[in-house]
């Protein structure tokens, strides 16, 4: 598996959001990241899951783990143009 890392593009594997497409936009724990899809999660309220329940892609959203280390403003568009980009669509 991936390191999970803030910018890291990740698939649920579990749960009624299985197959949709997130960013991670946090770290909590060692088993839990925060996920944003600009969608149905926004980043003004991140969804906290498990590491067991997602598969981390290769991908990185290098734009927006560049504004986080710099304390930018992100906004969810910023984060659905990062998923489209990698080709995830979650409508």
């Amino acid at each position: 598996m991936n390191e999970p890392v803030i910018g890291s593009v990740c698939t649920s594997r579990a749960g009624h959001d299985k197959g949709r497409a997130f960013l991670i936009v946090g770290i909590f724990d060692e088993q839990h990241v925060l996920l944003s899809d600009g969608v149905t999660r926004k980043l003004a309220r991140p969804k906290k899951k498990k590491l067991t329940h997602l598969r981390v892609e290769p991908q990185k959203a290098g734009e927006i783990a560049k504004k986080f280390a710099e304390n930018q403003e992100i906004l969810d568009a910023d984060v659905r143009k990062a998923l489209q980009l990698y080709g995830y669509n979650n409508g």
